[in-house]
Order: C-alpha cells, then structure tokens, then sequence
C-alpha cells in the first residue's frame, strides 16, 4: 500500500514563520493602543455636567456638550513654556535641528523669518536641538521623528503632524496658514 510522502520543512524555515507570527501579533496589538499623534483626553461621561437637555412639548433629547480639553501639566517631558502654550488654545510649533548641518540651518533660517514675519499670537513657535527631544517627549514621543530637521506642528485640537527635512519659509506660513 503506498504512502504519500511525507513533506518535511527544514527548521530555519519554521523558526522565520514563527517570528513573522510574533511580529504580527505584536504590531496589532499594540498598534490599538496607538493614539496617532493626539493628545489623550478624557472621555466627556467623566466630566461633570456633560450633558445639556433640551425640551419641546413632545419630547426631550440630550446633546452631548462639547468636551473642554483638559489642562496639560508641565513636568518631565514637556517644558512649562510649551504646556502653557496649548494651555492658551495656541497652535504650537516644535522645530528640531541639528546645528552642524547645512540643511538644518537653512530651515532654521526660515523658521525664524516665520517668527519676524508674525502669527498674530495665535501661534507659538519653539525651536531646539535634536540632541534636546526628549525634553519633548510627551509630545513627539509616538510621532515617529526619523531625521532632521523636524518640524511638529499642534493644531488647537492637539493632533500633531510632523513634517521632516528642508523646508523654505513659504512652505512653513502656509502649514500654519493651514492650521490657524
């Protein structure tokens, strides 16, 4: 009576196949938890008064209030003149360079023409080194920044966007044109 024959995988390839398994499961499972770049605030069930209600004669339905963004606490990772910064409901701007490289000092350069040019205190801007960034790490810590120069900009929201590498300074007053 024949056999079918028997398929062996060799071991290497087996231990890869577990690994990629580990890996996947470890990105979807931590990838939940991300907030993708936002600033956690408390759902609004937590806050008192919450709730508003309105009547007509036949009916009553609660709207949900728009919930009040939480104060954000200056500390570790997050200096003080930032914190009150969004705070104040500003749009805050991050720029991170390196100081020996050409590219980082021709953004710079623009970044500061930026801060000559005005926002009309809607808008503040902070710079510091690379070297500096995990001053910033509450805020840029999950943002992913891979190289400099860096540019975070936080909307009023608190959703962050970063933008990597040379930008000119017209490029730089229509981001925060954009978000103002």
């Amino acid at each position: 009576m024949p056999s079918a024959p028997r398929i062996e995988l060799p071991r290497p390839a087996i231990i890869a196949a577990l690994g990629a398994l580990i890996l996947a499961v470890t990105f979807v499972v931590t990838k939940a938890g991300d907030t993708g770049g936002v600033i956690p605030v408390p759902s609004a069930s937590s806050t008192p008064g919450a709730t508003s209600t309105t009547t007509t004669p036949t009916t009553t339905v609660a709207k949900p209030a728009k919930p009040k963004q939480p104060a954000v606490e200056a500390g570790q990772g997050l200096p003080t003149a930032v914190a009150r910064a969004l705070n104040a409901h500003k749009v805050v701007v991050l720029f991170f360079y390196e100081p020996a490289a050409s590219d980082d000092q021709a953004t710079r350069a623009a970044f500061r023409a930026v801060r000559r040019v005005g926002t009309g205190g809607r808008v503040a801007l902070f710079q510091d080194t690379v070297s500096h960034i995990s001053n910033y790490r509450r805020l840029v810590g999950s943002l992913g920044i891979s190289q400099s120069p860096a540019m975070v900009v936080i909307d009023r929201k608190r959703q962050a966007q970063v933008i990597q590498g040379f930008v000119d300074s017209g490029t730089n007053q229509q981001t925060l044109r954009d978000v103002v």
